[in-house]
């Protein structure tokens, strides 16, 4: 969330009487061994709940890890070349290979499971949130300079892809939009490279 200049006012209201104000109040009024008490009272809580969502956040890891393991040992791991093999036309063989790319971002263990056309991108073998798809299919967009808003038919194409051979084929879509001449796939690849 980015704060602008028009937040700034709220934002000094909400710190002026939800944390200035208590605490001169309590600084103010509190002995010396009560003040002690209270901030040894409140550290020793945030190291307890610190500690309880690392281990939280540890064993969520561990457990998606596992399934993603589990997965790769069932299916198999597939290259991106392999994924664009089963698309026919030029615009759809890349469009293959940046989806390849962006989904195995987005795995764990950064390696992807074999694919087929008719897999569904909530469940097995992707299993990925639809709002983490979302947002990196607009970051996608952003590096890819390609505008969603010039045509709105293929947006909603996009976003309402259900299989990864939707995603391919709406993607495709955008790529022969804008030219096999003027789309640059090196320039995806560097961006990518950049990020990972």
């Amino acid at each position: 969330m980015r704060l602008d200049k028009h937040d700034m006012f709220p934002l000094s209201v909400v710190l002026l009487f939800g944390f200035v104000i208590p605490l001169s109040l309590w600084l103010g009024f509190a002995t010396r061994q009560q003040i002690a008490h209270d901030l040894y009272s409140g550290a020793r809580t945030f190291a307890v709940a610190s500690l309880v969502f690392a281990l939280l956040i540890g064993c969520l890891s561990t457990i998606a890890r596992r399934r993603e393991k589990r997965v790769l040992a069932e299916r198999g791991e597939q290259s991106a070349a392999d994924f664009a093999a089963q698309f026919t036309g030029e615009s759809e063989r890349r469009a293959a290979t940046i989806v390849f790319d962006m989904l195995r971002n987005l795995k764990a263990v950064k390696r992807m499971p074999r694919l087929e056309r008719s897999d569904e991108m909530s469940g097995p073998p992707l299993f990925l949130a639809s709002a983490d798809l979302e947002e990196r299919l607009e970051t996608l967009f952003e590096e890819l300079d390609f505008s969603l808003w010039l045509d709105s038919d293929g947006a909603s194409v996009l976003y309402s892809a259900k299989t990864v051979e939707q995603l391919v084929l709406a993607l495709a879509h955008f790529i022969d939009q804008r030219g096999a001449q003027s789309f640059s796939y090196q320039r995806f690849r560097s961006l990518a490279g950049a990020k990972s």
